[in-house]
């Protein structure tokens, strides 16, 4: 897998090479590593499959079209190109990778966790394998080897949201209230601008009986978002409960009329956190 930045140009200097010649397949299979690294992911499909009409066994292309096929939706497809490619060129981690998260999405715990440890034995320190390995002890509910792979992750790469995101997933599994909340804190320092996170410090400190601090991350999260249907929610039902009826009366009423919006608009309403 090429990891590259591109640009239009770049796309129309080698679509110009090709009309010239247009039976390199490596040209193709760069084109369309161009298109991908721009999110153009139709060309890019066009492009991978062009190399593959004049190269059925180009392993980078094959890999490149599965992976591209996980972004499709396109899972079984996926599957099919990136085991080809693999059994063509064993040694491309990203794609054992990649064949890892094409398996968890058809539910293959086990064979995904046996793809994800393919690509650590090539690449230990392979950032987004370590992350779908422990997305797949998740899936499988096995907390605290997720939570082991995630703090591995962690300390590797410091401040990745993504990883702090599983530890909390594990961390509230297992019930670990004082580490989910610090866990919690480290993600406000990455993305300070995510309300929700806002939302479950709220909720756990009214758990700990703590309701000043509680009602004070619910308003900070509505003041936030002002159109989060789900930060007015918590805050009316706050509100209420600690009988600050007129408070929880307007918080009621905005969440309403977000909720006649999405409503309207056709938007799922998610009604918890």
């Amino acid at each position: 897998m090429i990891d590259v930045t591109d640009t239009q140009d770049d796309a129309q200097n080698l679509a110009e090479e090709l009309k010239d010649k247009p039976n390199e397949p490596d040209k193709w299979h760069k084109l369309g590593v161009v298109y991908l690294s721009m999110k153009q992911w139709n060309n890019a499909e066009i492009s991978f499959k062009q190399c593959l009409k004049l190269d059925k066994q180009h392993s980078l292309a094959l890999g490149e079209l599965g992976s591209l096929y996980i972004l499709k939706g396109k899972t079984k497809a996926a599957i099919k190109n990136l085991e080809k490619s693999l059994k063509i060129d064993p040694g491309q981690y990203e794609f054992w990778s990649s064949l890892g998260s094409a398996y968890l999405k058809q539910s293959r715990a086990k064979d995904a966790i046996e793809a994800i440890e393919h690509s650590l034995a090539i690449n230990p320190n392979y950032r987004d394998a370590l992350v779908a390995l422990a997305v797949a002890y998740n899936n499988l509910e096995s907390w605290e080897e997720a939570l082991e792979i995630l703090r591995q992750a962690d300390m590797k790469f410091p401040n990745d949201f993504e990883i702090h995101k599983g530890k909390a997933r594990s961390l509230m599994k297992l019930g670990r209230s004082q580490e989910l909340e610090e866990t919690y804190l480290a993600m406000r320092k990455i993305d300070p601008e995510d309300h929700t996170l806002l939302m479950y410090l709220g909720q756990m400190a009214f758990r700990r009986g703590e309701k000043v601090k509680g009602l004070e991350y619910y308003r900070k999260a509505a003041e936030m978002d002002p159109e989060s249907f789900m930060a007015w929610k918590i805050l009316a039902e706050a509100l209420q409960k600690l009988g600050m009826k007129d408070e929880a009366r307007e918080a009621r009423e905005k969440y309403k009329e977000i909720e006649f919006k999405l409503r309207k608009s056709g938007t799922k309403i998610v009604g918890k956190i």
